[in-house]
């Protein structure tokens, strides 16, 4: 047998060169006249555009990643309130493979309801040797407070050449913002991190705490100028109080949401880093390494059908990985039901035990370098958030611009747009608003969920919420309220809009009871009030709406249904449907939170 000759010279000719402008033609071609940008592209809440095709960039360049070579810090929330129980759970999280603690307090911005009222330092780890394991005190504004607490720790340690990681994730600004605690002022700022600093721990002091953008409904542009801003506020702020800027830009700490999309999650800490590096530059100031943290998103999470939470942390960890996050926390799957139990801490451990151990994510530097889109979304996302910083400046910095409501009022725009998003299923969220299982069973945690504490100018949100309520009304009902789907036709006439109009009723706790299809009219509706639902939702194909629609809505409306809906739209028929009775057309994009609140409404009337 003959060996391939593949040597480039007999390929020549063979396969012609694509370029972009041949694509181009290719594409206007198939479009038929169509606009290229409406079709093609995408914009994102940032209102970037996403192209359908990017070719190799010309200009990449090596981006900073982790200041350490190697896998980053594996990090896990200690927020049992009880001390003693979040020392041995802390313990375990540490024989599991986590290397590194983030100490909870219930005025942190991640509290989530949990944490320690106290913060007793010494006896929340007790038995683990702090120089070996990277300490992070979430806890807002007690952390000022908790600087003796740390020096009794390291007083403790027994080895006076030991170095204790200790990062003071003190964003007071960000404590203000999510739980209304008092205004910061650069005065007060500049003296706590000034004690900090007293200490000489091996740890971070100034803090920008994107996350209180995050759980609010910002965009990654808006978290990133916050970040930014906070920092600068930092800087500003401990100069004041006598400490030397340069020493201040290399203990910077930025934390930030790794929220379900890869891509813009990639490229939102590779952003971060060139925002840093852009003030480093603007400020005089040498190079200095930016300590990234990034946690799960909490405004991701949902109660119901939790075990997702598992898919959407992992994408999450990747992304954060993969964009050169030093150090990542996975909140565990059971967060949002309450306070997770050994089982969902492990599984939250083996996340990132999997993704490095066997996955091998951290092996590569910066493995988006070089990609063009990743490049220009990592490009134009710093330059968004660039503008939304100087903005900020503008206003006088980030408390300023903070305490008038200007920033908080761009996220609180940000958010209802995302809300209106979700509501239409234009955001869809997996197990929630689509795939829901009305029959599963919640899994055990230790205690529940407390009730939402007063909030601050920008109050966390978790995006599954509204559709919660609605399932939580549905659970609690004696029966589960069950709409009734009168079938029109055979099996592939109506299955597809039967399973759409299914799934819609799933995400607020509704069950749906199919008919057997056919196209008798009164056959339809005497099966529907055998049911006993008083909401019935025709289904079926266009071509049979045309049909017998106007005839099945008339009938139904004839012995009793309360309620008639249409799966799909009007159309021409629109008219005449809602004069046989028909109150209203669900279909893909419709505002599903509004139909599921009037579908529940009908079962109480």
């Amino acid at each position: 047998m003959n060996a391939l000759n593949l040597d480039a010279s007999n390929l020549s000719g063979r396969f012609p060169v694509s370029d972009e402008a041949g694509w181009r033609t290719l594409v206007d071609k198939a479009l038929k006249g169509a606009d290229f940008d409406k079709a093609l592209t995408k914009v994102t809440r940032d209102g970037l555009k996403i192209q359908p095709l990017y070719t190799q960039t010309s200009d990449a360049q090596a981006r900073p990643s982790r200041a350490v070579t190697g896998p980053w810090t594996f990090a896990q929330r200690v927020d049992h309130p009880h001390d003693h129980e979040a020392a041995a759970m802390a313990l375990a999280d540490l024989e599991g493979g986590a290397d590194g603690l983030v100490l909870v307090g219930l005025g942190g911005v991640g509290a989530r309801g949990f944490g320690s009222r106290s913060l007793k330092l010494a006896d929340r780890i007790d038995g683990v040797v702090p120089e070996f394991v990277r300490i992070r005190i979430d806890a807002g504004a007690q952390a000022p407070a908790l600087a003796a607490a740390v020096a009794e720790l390291a007083a403790r340690r027994g080895d006076d050449d030991a170095v204790l990681h200790v990062d003071f994730a003190f964003d007071p600004l960000a404590a203000h913002l999510a739980t209304g605690a008092a205004v910061p002022s650069r005065e007060g700022l500049g003296a706590a991190l000034k004690a900090f600093a007293d200490f000489g721990f091996g740890g971070t002091s100034i803090t920008g705490d994107g996350r209180v953008v995050h759980d609010a409904g910002g965009t990654p542009a808006q978290e990133l100028a916050y970040v930014l801003s906070a920092l600068v506020e930092g800087l500003r702020a401990g100069s004041a109080a006598g400490l030397h800027m340069a020493d201040l830009s290399g203990r910077a700490l930025a934390i930030l949401s790794a929220d379900v999309d890869i891509f813009p999650g990639i490229a939102k800490v590779r952003a971060m880093r060139l925002l840093w590096g852009r003030v480093l530059e603007a400020s005089g100031l040498p190079d200095a390494p930016l300590r990234i943290e990034a946690e799960t998103a909490w405004r991701m999470m949902s109660r119901v059908d939790p075990y997702v939470n598992l898919l959407r942390a992992t994408a999450a960890v990747s992304a954060a990985g993969l964009g050169g996050a030093d150090g990542i926390t996975v909140l565990p799957h059971t967060l949002a039901l309450g306070l997770p139990d050994g089982f969902a801490r492990r599984v939250a451990r083996n996340i990132q035990n999997v993704l490095v151990g066997e996955s091998n994510l951290h092996r590569v530097a910066d493995p988006a370098g070089g990609s063009g889109y990743m490049e220009a979304m990592t490009r134009d996302l710093a330059e968004a958030a660039w503008k939304l910083f100087q903005q900020i400046e503008a206003e006088g910095g980030a408390i300023a611009s903070c305490t008038a409501d200007s920033f908080p009022q761009k996220v609180a725009q940000a958010r209802a747009a995302l809300e209106k998003d979700i509501a239409r299923r234009k955001e869809p969220i997996t197990g929630v608003s689509e795939f829901p299982n009305i029959a599963e069973k919640a899994p055990d945690v230790l205690m529940p969920a407390p009730k939402d504490a007063a909030t601050g100018p920008l109050p966390a949100m978790r995006l599954a919420a509204p559709f919660e309520v609605l399932r939580d009304k549905a659970d609690a009902a004696n029966e589960r309220p069950t709409a009734f789907l009168a079938a029109i036709g055979n099996v592939p006439d109506f299955n597809a809009r039967a399973m759409f109009a299914a799934n819609a009723l799933a995400a607020g706790g509704i069950a749906a009871k199919a008919g057997e299809g056919g196209t008798d009219a009164a056959g339809i509706a005497s099966a529907a009030r055998q049911a006993g639902s008083p909401l019935a939702v025709i289904c079926s194909s266009d071509a049979l709406y045309a049909d017998h629609a106007v005839a099945v809505a008339t009938a139904l409306k004839a012995v009793g249904i309360r309620e008639v809906w249409l799966a799909g739209r009007g159309g021409d028929q629109e008219t005449a449907l809602k004069e046989a009775g028909v109150s209203r057309f669900i279909f893909a994009g419709c505002d599903i939170l509004e139909m599921l609140g009037a579908a529940h409404a009908a079962f109480v009337k």
